[in-house]
């Protein structure tokens, strides 16, 4: 990329190819997407237990339900997107529209403290949640749905999934940005837990809506003549003839089988700094710094994912190497910061290099995950005469939830096996009896910290073996089906004509 001025801002485009300003703002809409899906998602667990004291138990419940909740509705969502009637170039661009700003409010309405009692909270969470979920499914399946409608070329669409997935990326970075951010507006400016909170969900939450709308601009270039009315029994039915999709589902319902709390809970809760050669850094800015520096090597080669995964064999070669990695530098960095050793600079800087290498092809997942999705709604398209954005993605979004509802049930029972206490604003006697309750807590944190996570990945990898990613067979699909909507092109015309 000599010249990344000229190169994000180029208006070229052809039947195939995406013009790089279109795809520039559809990367920086997913980007404010996932700024908002991530402060709602890592946040309101944390929010609800220590600034709400809401108890972690019904903390738990209340997410897990909501989530469970959100994960039900996008299977209905995704049909009824699949089935409604819409001009040609527009299934999908108009939700984004409409949606963005509702979900930008409804964010800031639940980081909110109405002073109410834990039961009205309670109540009032789950009925906001529940609102916000439905509306948020619509516009999530809207946004990954133009994916597959971008391009009709395997190869085009591969690259456009590379540039989303690196703006959703950097989304979730500026999201994990917001405890370094909660720190100083808190130990430094003054201003309270909940107003911290608020300021972030006005901030992260509706801001990151807003820049969403940006990917109103990405044109939908796949030329679909719809065969016949779809209904929504037809759009589940068509899920029977999507392999790719449910192996690929499965695998991630498997992987979130990860014993590991939030890193609020693993950085913040002990009350001390951290000593970093030399410096002494909050909770918070640690969690900040641990999850960036490791991160950057994955972040930068993600610009070179489509040609990554040339090299080692194809997408699904990608994401075995991604969990091998994943399990073995994981397993080798818990013995080196076992029983506190973590804590020494040294070995932190020797785990983060184990980091760093496994999040290079974890961080690609995504890339590969999302390209086989969209190369499978055109082998559904030849198989049926239907394309299936919609319910694919929106399948998708229900093993997203899904994931994160099994793992806010398994966080809430962790914290509760191990007996933890909050001790934010605590002190005397009171700050002795929490951390004396929070010994087993702090005994095992570093276990469910590192190794949690490698039941997943054990799960995920067996699964993701049977997947199948053949290039030379989805070159002959798109060609047949080139045909194929030529065909239906011309015939309509002759109607046309007679």
């Amino acid at each position: 990329m000599k010249n990344p001025v000229k190169f994000f801002f180029s208006r070229e485009e052809s039947d195939t190819k995406v013009a790089n300003n279109r795809l520039l703002s559809y990367a920086a809409g997913l980007t404010g997407q996932n700024i908002s899906y991530n402060f709602i998602s890592q946040r309101l667990f944390v929010f609800l237990n220590t600034v709400l004291n809401i108890p972690a138990e019904k903390t738990g419940l209340i997410t897990g339900i909501s989530t469970l909740w959100d994960a039900i509705n996008d299977p209905l969502v995704g049909t009824l997107i699949d089935a409604r009637k819409f001009k040609p170039g527009n299934k999908l661009r108009p939700l984004i529209i409409y949606t963005s700003p509702i979900i930008g409010i409804l964010t800031a309405l639940m980081f909110f403290n109405f002073q109410l009692s834990v039961t009205a909270s309670i109540f009032l969470i789950l009925v906001l949640y529940l609102v916000y979920d439905i509306i948020y499914s619509v516009q999530d399946v809207a946004m990954w749905g133009l994916l597959p409608l971008s391009s009709p070329s395997s190869k085009e669409r591969a690259r456009v999934s590379q540039w989303v997935t690196i703006g959703a990326g950097l989304g979730g970075s500026i999201g994990g940005l917001f405890p370094s951010i909660r720190s100083i507006l808190v130990d430094k400016a003054g201003i309270t837990e909940q107003n911290a909170y608020f300021l972030g969900a006005l901030c992260f939450g509706f801001g990151g809506m807003i820049l969403s709308m940006l990917a109103y601009r990405m044109r939908e270039k796949v030329n679909y003549v719809q065969e016949k009315k779809v209904s929504v029994w037809d759009s589940l039915k068509s899920l029977k003839y999507n392999r790719t999709l449910i192996i690929i589902c499965l695998a991630r319902i498997l992987g979130s089988v990860s014993f590991m709390l939030p890193w609020e809970y693993f950085f913040e809760t002990d009350g001390v700094s951290y000593n970093l050669f030399g410096m002494n850094l909050s909770g918070g800015t640690m969690q900040v710094v641990y999850g960036l520096i490791p991160g950057i090597p994955g972040a930068l080669l993600l610009f070179c994912a489509t040609r990554f995964a040339e090299k080692v064999g194809g997408m699904k070669r990608l994401l075995i190497l991604a969990e091998v990695s994943q399990i073995i530098c994981r397993i080798i960095a818990f013995f080196i910061g076992a029983n506190d050793r973590f804590l020494n600079p040294g070995n932190l800087v020797a785990i983060w290099v184990l980091v760093a290498l496994y999040s290079i092809p974890v961080g690609m997942k995504d890339v590969a995950h999302r390209s086989l999705l969209s190369d499978s709604i055109d082998e559904v398209e030849l198989k049926t005469g239907e394309r299936t954005e919609g319910i694919t993605f929106s399948m998708q979004n229900f093993v997203s939830k899904l994931c994160n509802a099994i793992s806010k049930f398994i966080q809430g029972y962790i914290l509760k096996f191990l007996r933890f206490e909050n001790i934010k604003g605590l002190d005397g006697s009171a700050l002795i009896r929490a951390q004396s309750k929070n010994s087993p807590f702090f005994r095992y944190r570093w276990h469910q910290f590192m190794l949690g996570p490698v039941i997943g990945s054990s799960l995920y990898l067996i699964t993701i073996l049977f997947l199948k990613d053949d290039r030379a067979h989805m070159a002959e699909v798109e060609l047949l089906l080139k045909e194929k909507r030529s065909e239906l092109e011309n015939s309509e015309v002759a109607v046309a004509a007679e």
